[in-house]
């Protein structure tokens, strides 16, 4: 394989010796210059590996390998083509036999060492078609060797470029819908590049300044949870979870500052157990909704299964039984607790039913509604009777006077 030294040789000769088969064209960077379209070899290139597509994926493999990708070995180069090719399949099909039919009709953005900014699945998919797929289309592999590219200038660094890749791909309508995870990955990656709120909003197309705090706020819980659960970095674990986390923050955040109203005094332990617990469902992949209303309880309200004391404790207990005697490692483990129906869910279902009870017994109306519909029972029952026992009519008549006493402090 070129090394990108040689490759920047490479794609230096081809600019100052061929005239570009475009000019004049901007960028979202750099007001009032214009770059130029030239057709560089797809074996010259090699992908990004802050693609924003697959960053996620890219950080997963790192922290399982224990390295970095290095876009100088030809393995890892595979690696990464290969990757984007299983992202988003039935929508790689369809562009590849647009590319077969209609050749490439977007241009590219490469660095002058042929790494490529925008672009990455296009080129990949050329790749894949100069490689030998071109004929089941009935195309001439030749007509796939190059890539229509602007070749960014050399004093372009890698800070301007995270800039343009961002504003690029995110903010492309055209482009093919971006795993939400990976948008919080992206925050991260401009943060750490030292943006600020306000840049990484423009780029990224966001509504305000608080939500970018907001994203980073929720990517750092969901760092948290992967880092708890033993599989730092592991974001593709977080797949269709992200309503869950903005749930769970939300909840958290009122335990913390002390404007979760529950009916109990719980201390930090309490509050520790009970993120525990919500990453113990985020890992079985519990169902959203319930996983908001039940469990965490509403954001704007105090009613999950944490506000009641006794309904909490016994819950927590049953939990950590279930845990304790499944002893789940895989995550095909922890789904099939957290399957509806699963013993997760009833575990649930027992304490939401408790904690009704519980709720209905602290409130007067329900209460007495509860008690009428008794007492209206009673009444049917010894209308069938011939007679009733000397205990129940004593019962009866210490619960009329109960009732009594309470009544006749106050008048209508």
């Amino acid at each position: 394989m070129i090394s990108r030294a040689e490759a920047k040789v490479k794609i230096k000769e081809i600019t100052d010796a061929r005239k570009p088969i475009k000019t004049g064209l901007t960028l979202p960077i750099r007001k009032g210059a214009t770059f130029d379209v030239y057709r560089i070899p797809l074996d010259l290139l090699v992908p990004n590996i802050l693609n924003d597509r697959i960053t996620w994926k890219i950080r997963e493999y790192e922290a399982e390998s224990g390295r970095s990708l290095d876009i100088e070995s030809d393995d890892d180069v595979q690696y990464l083509y290969d990757i984007i090719l299983k992202e988003h399949p039935a929508e790689n099909e369809r562009t590849k036999v647009d590319l077969a039919k209609n050749g490439q009709q977007v241009d590219g953005v490469i660095t002058n060492e042929g790494i490529i900014i925008d672009g990455n699945r296009r080129a990949t998919l050329l790749r894949a078609l100069f490689n030998g797929e071109a004929d089941k289309y009935g195309q001439n592999v030749e007509d796939f060797r190059y890539f229509n590219t602007i070749v960014l200038p050399e004093d372009i660094d890698a800070k301007e470029i995270m800039a343009l890749e961002t504003m690029l791909q995110i903010g492309a309508d055209e482009k093919v819908g971006y795993n939400r995870i990976c948008l919080y990955v992206k925050v991260d990656n401009l943060l750490k590049a030292g943006y600020t709120y306000p840049q990484i909003k423009q780029y990224m197309g966001l509504k305000s300044d608080k939500e970018v705090g907001e994203m980073q706020v929720t990517f750092d819980l969901m760092v948290e949870y992967l880092n708890t659960i033993g599989k730092p970095n592991h974001f593709t674990l977080l797949d269709g979870l992200e309503d869950q986390f903005l749930n769970a923050k939300t909840v958290f955040k009122r335990l913390d500052n002390g404007t979760y109203n529950a009916e109990w005094d719980y201390q930090p332990s309490d509050v520790a157990d009970f993120k525990m617990i919500c990453y113990d469902y985020i890992r079985a992949k519990f169902e959203g909704k319930k996983f908001r209303d039940v469990l965490v309880g509403k954001p704007n309200k105090t009613n999950g299964v944490f506000i009641e004391k006794s309904v909490w404790e016994g819950f927590l207990r049953h939990h950590n039984d279930i845990i304790d005697v499944n002893d789940p490692v895989s995550e095909t483990d922890w789904q099939f607790l957290g399957k509806k129906g699963g013993k997760l869910d009833q575990n649930l279902n027992d304490a939401v039913n408790k904690l009704s009870s519980v709720l209905t017994d602290k409130d007067l109306s329900k209460l007495i509604i509860e008690v009428r519909g008794k007492v209206d029972r009673i009444e049917e029952l010894i209308e069938g009777m011939d007679e009733v026992s000397e205990d129940d009519l004593k019962n009866l008549k210490e619960l009329s006077k109960s009732i009594y006493k309470i009544t006749a402090k106050y008048k209508l």
